[in-house]
């Protein structure tokens, strides 16, 4: 009778609970106050030590029942997942993934390789009186007049905008990325596939802008490829460096171990501390930081490959005038030198901001 009677007496306690789980439901912890979570933690306690007494002296069911649920959903917002913090997110997606991506000697590597083969390629299939047969050689002499038949009319002619439109170049522009991705561990065989691109798309926009191609053709070609071209070329720039870094981190297993805060490192001397800091790692060690190291130039080549899809498949056939794509190429042109150049490039943060 008097463990009834004590338990009679602290359902105040309860209902307070009660009310607490209800406002953290609600509402951040933040907002809740420390001295109210304090209280939320030694309620629960309370009410665990109630329910076991309630279970060894057989109480009637419906209290039982009451302080199972009660304890339950106190535990739950005890312990429940916390929330996204968006900060975080931001602070990852707009600072270190960009940051990470342009000090990549690999995406380095293959940006260079990559554009100035492709305008170099371009340039001499442009100009037919000086190179003659040369795109036919790189290109194919059937795909290049596959192209011409392609592109003899106007995009939005050629069955415009469809969902199957979309999920083909969805699917093939995934399997350019996967094959630099993957060839590219191989150093020297995703060196050789990012050629082959840089060779082959170059010498095709050099001769469809040659004086071999009706004006007509012409326009009709540039005026599909403008809009999706720059997340596209760039995507592949992207997965065949991130396939690089991995194949680099397998032949030489030696990463930087920065162990000192950066206002430690001596003004000037960064770069010879740099260097002294290089560690030899086993190779599946090695492995393992070329693959996280790989991960956000892979992911930003994926986020990539599926926007320039998206934008092949539902703008550049669409009967949008020439002008408007336009704008959209010089739009993509414009988020991708913000992204990966302004809040890629390097500066140096004070002590108070970290």
């Amino acid at each position: 009778m008097k463990v009834a009677q004590l338990i009679e007496k602290r359902r105040v306690h309860w209902q307070e609970l009660e009310n607490l789980c209800a406002q953290m439901s609600s509402s951040r912890k933040k907002s809740i106050g420390a001295r109210n979570i304090a209280r939320f933690a030694a309620l629960y306690r309370a009410a665990c030590a109630d329910l076991a007494l309630a279970d060894s002296y057989q109480l009637p069911p419906n209290i039982v029942d009451y302080l199972h649920k009660l304890v339950g959903r106190a535990h739950g917002q005890l312990y429940r997942s916390q929330r996204v913090d968006w900060s975080k997110v931001g602070d990852i997606l707009f600072r270190q993934i960009p940051r990470e991506i342009f000090n990549d000697r690999c995406v380095q590597l293959t940006f260079w390789m990559f554009w100035t083969v492709f305008l170099l390629t371009g340039f001499m299939a442009a100009h037919p009186d000086r190179f003659p047969n040369f795109a036919a050689e790189i290109v194919g002499a059937e795909a290049l007049d596959m192209y011409e038949q392609m592109y003899a009319d106007a995009p939005s002619r050629s069955g415009g905008p469809t969902a199957a439109g979309a999920a083909f170049y969805v699917e093939h522009n995934t399997s350019i990325g996967i094959k630099c991705f993957v060839v590219g561990i191989t150093v020297i065989g995703g060196i050789c596939v990012l050629l082959f691109n840089a060779a082959t798309l170059g010498a095709t926009f050099g001769y469809m802008a040659s004086p071999s191609v009706t004006p007509e053709t012409s326009q009709h070609f540039f005026e599909f490829v403008a809009a999706h071209g720059p997340f596209e070329l760039t995507a592949i720039v992207l997965a065949a460096g991130a396939g690089l870094r991995i194949g680099f981190s397998l032949i030489s297993p030696y990463h930087k171990e920065e162990t000192l805060l950066e206002d430690e490192v001596p003004a000037g001397q960064e770069s010879l501390y740099d260097k002294s800091r290089r560690v030899a790692y086993e190779r599946i060690d090695s492995l393992r930081m070329g693959a996280k190291r790989a991960l956000p130039v892979m992911g930003a080549s994926a986020c990539l490959f599926i926007l320039a899809a998206m934008i092949e498949a539902w703008i550049s056939p669409s009967i949008l005038p020439q002008a408007a794509k336009q704008t959209i190429a010089i739009f993509c042109s414009g988020l991708l030198m913000v992204y990966f150049i302004v809040l890629g490039y390097p500066r140096r943060e004070s002590s108070a901001a970290r």
